[in-house]
């Protein structure tokens, strides 16, 4: 993953070569693409990028009359993946659609990942009741995401009310219908609540929160709404604020980056598939909260999630919820199937995933945040938990594989 890219691509080169990046920029994700290709390019390669401007739900195809060395494309439709065979261009595609035949190579963030992580952030908030709201219409999408979402619920005991979308796009594109408001406030209704709705991505978590609205459904409260593709402009402007799985867009057309130019090395290379795990949930007001039946359950685990940058231990929880020791040890075995201790642990290492990820903090400043008197500390914490040392994780992990100080 983080080999040296090949020589020859390197900055040296007297003629660049031309690579069409197709993907939507309307969107995050296709904007974060075009971000880690060009990060890759300023470090490893003299490419000169095509980039045009494209909205979310166009028909996006190589431009007519290009003449170009490689392409990068979210491939959605049969068309574009015939026309790029058809070129003899290396190829790689960063879509969930894995179109192709085996001849573009494959690069993406990884659906059976993402899906786990979203029920496993449910499962670790005390929800017992969990949905599903699948994309519109999407022609030969099979839906992993929602695959690994309910295997991951049905292993640990759990059933799932899934919103499969009937309605069709309009004018035969991908854009959601006007109805669909209507229609996901009929469905709403018949769920039990509090209910962990996990939602194909943020355009349909958006619309979600505003069925929700109309029915004078709270969010949170009774419906805790995460979408599965992250995109900042549906994500602020949903009322509330929605909660999103960070699919590191930027990490994903890096890889593609570097896979392109391995192929650019080695025409007869045929790299295999690559997969980019998400490793965190952006959390703002849509799941900010705890669904654990249990009063004394939900108030310790909320005061954990309040202090996580404290120093704290169990014995502050017993303040805070005032019981015994023993009594709450037996409930949060018996709710969450950890101690009080094992989730203040947990909850720190969550803390620090995005901290190492997100920021260029030192290792003592992110110790420090996370309620730990020493980097030692949190190595060894971190370490046990995620079987790697925080420096590891950041080098890894880090949303801009340009590292970080």
């Amino acid at each position: 993953m983080n080999a040296a890219a090949p020589d020859t691509n390197s900055p040296s080169e007297q003629t660049p070569r031309r690579v069409a990046v197709v993907t939507e920029t309307a969107t995050s994700w296709g904007a974060g693409i075009v971000e880690g290709v060009a990060n890759f390019a300023q470090r490893h390669a003299n490419w000169s990028l095509f980039v045009e401007p494209r909205g979310k739900y166009e028909e996006l195809m190589l431009p007519e009359r290009w003449n170009g060395d490689g392409v990068i494309a979210r491939v959605t439709h049969e068309a574009l993946s015939r026309q790029i065979i058809r070129s003899g261009l290396p190829a790689v595609d960063v879509s969930w659609f894995h179109l192709g035949d085996d001849q573009i190579a494959h690069c993406t963030a990884d659906e059976d990942a993402a899906g786990r992580l979203a029920a496993e952030y449910f499962m670790d908030r005390g929800y017992r009741h969990f949905a599903y709201c699948a994309a519109c219409h999407r022609p030969r999408y099979v839906d992993r995401l929602f695959d690994a979402y309910q295997a991951t619920l049905k292993s640990q005991g759990f059933s799932c009310d899934v919103y499969a979308a009937k309605e069709r796009p309009v004018d035969g594109g991908s854009a959601p219908p006007v109805d669909a408001i209507a229609n996901l406030a009929n469905w709403l209704r018949s769920l039990p609540t509090p209910i962990g709705l996990f939602a194909f991505d943020a355009v349909r978590g958006r619309q979600v929160t505003d069925a929700c609205a109309t029915l004078g459904v709270r969010v949170p409260e009774d419906v805790a709404v995460l979408g599965g593709e992250h995109d900042q402009l549906s994500s602020r402007i949903s009322q509330p604020q929605l909660s999103s799985v960070d699919l590191s867009p930027e990490r994903v057309g890096y890889e593609a980056a570097r896979m392109l130019s391995a192929m650019f090395a080695d025409p007869a290379l045929r790299p295999p598939p690559v997969s980019i795990s998400p490793i965190r949930v952006i959390t703002r007001r849509s799941t900010d909260t705890i669904a654990s039946e249990n009063k004394e359950v939900a108030a310790a685990l909320r005061f954990i999630h309040e202090h996580v940058h404290d120093r704290i231990n169990v014995s502050d929880i017993l303040v805070a919820v005032p019981t015994s020791r023993r009594h709450i040890e037996q409930l949060f075995r018996r709710e969450l199937g950890r101690s009080p201790a094992e989730e203040i642990r947990r909850q720190r290492v969550q803390n620090a995933k995005q901290l190492l990820v997100s920021t260029s903090w030192t290792m003592n400043r992110i110790a420090a945040e996370c309620g730990l008197e020493r980097p030692e500390v949190l190595s060894r914490t971190f370490r046990r938990e995620v079987g790697m040392t925080p420096s590891e994780f950041r080098q890894r992990f880090s949303a801009s594989p340009r590292g970080h100080s």
